[in-house]
């Protein structure tokens, strides 16, 4: 990164890094010059080939960042098989295979937002709370230094500090929570444990400024969803769409009922979306799929409606890359990514705003 006085946030994308490197200032966005370029020499895995920033608001606003990418390596809060906290790993090395330019939407998402890699949230083994006070402190930060935040799992527990710091960061103002899942994740506990991946809506709920009129779960479906959890959203009166509901209705009129529901008075939304919610046909890279799901079209859809609306914090957890066949899980986790934010863009100038 060149550190010039008048655009502090020039760079050489990392995947264009390589034995011919390419310097153009747009390369990043067209096809290579040079042999060897964008799909050949991967070099330092960052998500997107944004440039490294430290998790300091300083350095953030110093960037301009307005998206800041964070991985949450963690696998501790499981309670099915391990395997996601090489989750945000994947993610990185998947964005190697793909341009920051969307057709689409015609707009080069590295500049527009101005992405920031604000590298592996440290984690404490056995050590359930440390480490889920790392989490809270690097979302602060990046919340804080101005930027909207992209939180890579890591298992479901991850929304438990990350609302956390959304909260706590938007103080006085209200919290919207959606919750898209093939699990309630409604547990007061697992055996004891108030810190686990099925606890996350629970959680939510004890937040001060969290209610349940702007709380939302969409995609549940099948017996991994004990009474208790029913329970805990029929007694608070907590919007439930169930898979069966998505199929009968569809993904655009049951997505933007919940994001509509969210922001309904609010002030910010914290957008938790686990990997198991998409069919596991095309999403076996994680830790609990399941069958009957989002289709890869549908989840595409559901992230481009996200963008339309906007959410401060976008959680993607459960993702498993060990489980994963020929890369397909990880390549429409990021595409989920980008499309989020390609619709995010497109949203913006429509309305004359910057991110």
């Amino acid at each position: 990164m060149k550190t010039a006085k008048t655009h502090v946030w020039d760079f050489v994308p990392h995947q264009h890094q390589g034995p011919a490197r390419q310097t153009g200032r747009d390369d990043h966005i067209r096809s290579p010059k040079k042999h060897n370029g964008a799909f050949r020499a991967r070099g330092l895995a960052t998500f997107m080939g944004a440039p490294y920033c430290p998790p300091d608001r300083h350095a953030i606003r110093k960037m301009g960042a307005k998206v800041c990418f964070i991985a949450a390596p963690w696998d501790q809060g499981q309670i099915v098989r391990a395997g996601t906290s090489q989750g945000a790993s994947g993610v990185r090395e998947a964005s190697t295979q793909y341009f920051p330019y969307m057709f689409e939407y015609d707009v080069d998402l590295l500049t527009f937002f101005r992405v920031v890699d604000c590298g592996d949230i440290p984690t404490v083994p056995g050590n359930n709370k440390k480490s889920q006070d790392y989490i809270y402190k690097y979302v602060t930060e990046c919340l804080a230094g101005g930027a909207k935040v992209i939180l890579c799992g890591g298992d479901h527990s991850l929304p438990i500090p990350g609302a956390r710091a959304l909260s706590h960061f938007t103080r006085a103002g209200k919290i919207g929570y959606l919750h898209v899942d093939a699990h309630l994740d409604a547990g007061p506990d697992w055996a004891g444990n108030k810190i686990t991946n099925c606890s996350g809506a629970t959680r939510a709920l004890e937040l001060p400024n969290c209610g349940p009129s702007n709380m939302a779960h969409m995609g549940s479906r099948n017996s991994l969803n004990p009474k208790d959890w029913w329970d805990f959203y029929v007694d608070n009166d907590i919007r439930v769409i169930p898979m069966n509901e998505v199929v009968d209705r569809g993904i655009d009129a049951c997505a933007r009922e919940i994001f509509e529901l969210a922001w309904r008075g609010t002030d910010a939304v914290y957008f938790s979306w686990d990997t198991d919610s998409i069919d596991i046909a095309c999403m076996p890279g994680s830790t609990s799929p399941e069958c009957y799901g989002l289709k890869g079209r549908e989840a595409i859809r559901l992230a481009r409606i996200a963008g339309e609306f906007g959410a401060d914090v976008l959680d993607l957890v459960e993702l498993a890359p060990t489980f994963d066949v020929s890369q397909m899980s990880v390549r429409l986790a990021v595409n989920v990514i980008y499309h989020y934010l390609g619709s995010r863009a497109a949203t913006l100038r429509s309305q004359g705003l910057k991110p």
